[in-house]
C-alpha cells in the first residue's frame, strides 16, 4: 500500500536551502576584478593623465546648468566645482570658462580669476569672445 505525503511549498525550499541545492549554485562564477587602476598604481601613467574626462558636450551643458544653480544660490565653492567639471568635459566651452571667472571674482579670488581668463584667451585666441575676455582681464589688472 501506498500513502500520498504531502509537502508544503515552505518545507521543499527549506530542504533546499539546507542542502544547499539551489539557484545560486546555478550562476556562474565570475572571476575577480581589480578595482584599483593598474596603470596608475604600476607608474606607468601619471595621476593626472588617468583622471581626465572624455569629451562629452552633454556632461558639460549639465554641469554648467548646475553651476550656475550654485551661483546664483551662494555657494561658490560647489560652482566653481562645477565650471572646472564642465570644461574637462568640453574644453572649448566659454560659458563654463565666464562662469568660472566670474565666481572666482565674487568669491574675491581675483588672481584665480585673472587666470581663468587668460587660460582661455591662451588656448582660443580666434573666440569671438576673446576681445570680451581680454576686457574682463584688464579690467581686473587695473584692481591689482
Amino acid at each position: 500500500m501506498f500513502h500520498i505525503v504531502r509537502f508544503s511549498p515552505r518545507l521543499i525550499l527549506s530542504a533546499l536551502v539546507i542542502t544547499g541545492i539551489g539557484i545560486a549554485q546555478e550562476l556562474p562564477k565570475k572571476p575577480p576584478v581589480l578595482i584599483r587602476d593598474t596603470d596608475v598604481a604600476e607608474g606607468k601613467t601619471d595621476a593626472e593623465t588617468a583622471k581626465k574626462k572624455e569629451y562629452s558636450p552633454v556632461k558639460a551643458q549639465a554641469d554648467l546648468k548646475v553651476g550656475d544653480y550654485y551661483y546664483k544660490q551662494g555657494n561658490y565653492a560647489a560652482a566653481i566645482s562645477r565650471y572646472q567639471e564642465a570644461i574637462e568635459y568640453q574644453p572649448s566651452l566659454v560659458e563654463a570658462f565666464e562662469g568660472l571667472g566670474r565666481t572666482y571674482e565674487k568669491k574675491g579670488d581675483k588672481e584665480k580669476a585673472l587666470a581663468v581668463y587668460k587660460s582661455f584667451l591662451k588656448n582660443f585666441p580666434d573666440s569671438p569672445k576673446a576681445q570680451e575676455f581680454q576686457t574682463l582681464c584688464a579690467k581686473l589688472e587695473k584692481k591689482k
